[in-house]
């Protein structure tokens, strides 16, 4: 009967520390697939989002409010054709900085994807010292805290129904935190 009951306890007790390693674990994982670091920045997670939504990420929200895809599109120095099976893309993105202090930022900072989420069909868009327009991004900017901003970016990419804008979320000490990711159905010009 003791050795019944030693047997039972062992049982409950390896029960116990299982249920508690699987809550414990699942508790650190939010609906984004996000974990939570020991000085508590999240990482590894995927955040979604499509044209119109408000995305946040740990330093900023970003909306793309409109995509639009051109065959020709008139630059500083003339009407430009795009090439068989190209498109120009214009993205509007507001950008509103929510971090504790000013943001160093890139027009690069935001790639697009466009042919499966490969590393080498991710590109980089044109701003504002490419095509000499103030309506487009800077390409290399400060976003004062609290500010928000409203600019285009173009790319060149092959022209396709839908596309993904993506932004990693990188601190000073090279931590690398979440990845947003938004959908873009471009409207035709």
């Amino acid at each position: 009967m003791k050795h019944k009951k030693t047997r039972i306890m062992r049982v409950i007790c390896v029960m116990a520390v299982i249920v508690f390693l699987f809550t414990g674990c699942k508790g650190s994982v939010d609906e984004n697939g996000s974990k939570i670091s020991d000085d508590g920045r999240s990482y590894g997670g995927v955040i979604h989002g499509t044209t119109g939504d408000e995305v946040s990420t740990a330093f900023f929200d970003v909306t793309v409010n409109e995509a639009s895809k051109y065959t020709t599109y008139q630059f500083a120095d003339g009407l430009y054709q795009a090439d068989e099976g190209n498109t120009y893309l214009v993205l509007k993105l507001t950008i509103k900085n929510t971090y504790e202090k000013d943001l160093p930022m890139s027009i690069t900072d935001f790639v697009l994807d466009f042919d499966g989420k490969k590393p080498e069909e991710r590109i980089t868009g044109f701003g504002n010292a490419d095509l000499n327009n103030t309506d487009f991004m800077d390409n290399i900017f400060t976003l004062k805290q609290g500010e928000s901003i409203t600019k285009d970016i173009l790319f060149t990419v092959a022209d396709k129904i839908d596309y993904t804008l993506g932004y990693t979320e990188y601190y000073e000490d090279e931590f690398k935190g979440n990845q947003i990711q938004i959908a873009v159905k471009p409207e035709k010009k």
